[in-house]
């Protein structure tokens, strides 16, 4: 468990700033960021599956002021976690209800392909992540 290290919260920004910037090669549009408080029931995970070792870690951090927010991704309406699950977990289950989000917005219309990718595996909220032991 000593070798994980958590993001800070300025490595965080820094983050998003490149997700931002790789989205808009992508796609050939501008994405803005913007800071908001989301509740944590709207949000969509990308990833469903959650190290336990890393989750613990969180979770004490948490206890103790760890505020690092999570990137996500405002597209038509619904907030999809880009960065950051392990984070939106913990709270979740401390039992707050929001979580500080850095989002990420397309200027323009443009089709992006996350809807299907979590239909797919069956993702709809926080509730559906699986927690896994390292296999090691």
């Amino acid at each position: 468990m000593d070798d994980i290290i958590l993001i800070t919260r300025e490595k965080t920004f820094e983050k998003a700033k490149h997700i931002k910037k790789e989205n808009e090669l992508v796609y050939g549009v501008e994405f803005e960021l913007t800071m908001e408080y989301l509740p944590l029931n709207i949000l969509i995970p990308t990833q469903w599956e959650l190290n336990e070792a890393k989750l613990l870690v969180v979770l004490q951090e948490i206890k103790h002021g760890y505020d690092a927010p999570i990137i996500v991704l405002d597209y038509k309406g619904r907030y999809y976690v880009l960065d950051g699950h392990h984070r939106a977990f913990a709270l979740k289950k401390l039992g707050f209800s929001q979580v500080e989000c850095i989002i990420l917005k397309p200027t323009k219309d443009v089709e992006i392909k996350i809807e299907e990718s979590v239909k797919r595996v069956g993702l709809k909220s926080l509730d559906d992540i699986k927690i896994v032991r390292d296999r090691g």
